[in-house]
């Protein structure tokens, strides 16, 4: 998924995703389940900025799954049949997620392979520049935690 739904406000993840669509990258918000379900959720092509119709560079790639943004206090006082119901609704998704407005900070994977980490080390100062801050460790075995709070 790369929309993220009905927005409350604009915030600094926003204005990265657009900087980093600029240069090729895919960006994308709550993509399905986990890590593993998520990279097979990635389109083929670009689906919106100035590349789009492009096919998406899997070592450009800056992306969560619906685990990082899980809304788990939604859960609290839903039964089974309210759970499967909202599954339906959900066109697939697993679990209920929070917008980038409702959070502040999030993991995000990318491709870790030798490429993907020197594309990635080349985005960081892009990410400060946009207002965010980031928590890695410059490698391929650990995902970047992007921080947006104003």
């Amino acid at each position: 998924m790369t929309t993220m739904g009905i927005r409350l406000r604009m915030t600094n993840l926003d204005v990265l995703f657009e900087r980093l669509r600029e240069e090729g990258w895919y960006c994308g918000w709550a993509h399905m389940c986990c890590s593993n379900c998520a990279w097979m959720d990635v389109p083929t092509y670009h689906e919106e900025g100035p590349f789009k119709g492009e096919e998406v560079d899997l070592d450009k790639c800056l992306f969560n799954h619906e685990q990082d943004c899980e809304d788990e206090d939604a859960y609290e006082d839903m039964d089974e049949d309210a759970y499967e119901e909202m599954l339906d609704e959900q066109d697939g998704a697993c679990f209920i997620t929070l917008s980038p407005d409702q959070l502040g900070e999030s993991c995000f994977n990318f491709s870790p392979n030798k490429t993907g980490v020197a594309n990635l080390k080349a985005i960081l100062p892009i990410i400060e520049e946009c207002g965010c801050t980031y928590n890695w460790n410059g490698k391929g075995d650990t995902r970047i935690s992007i921080n947006w709070e104003k």
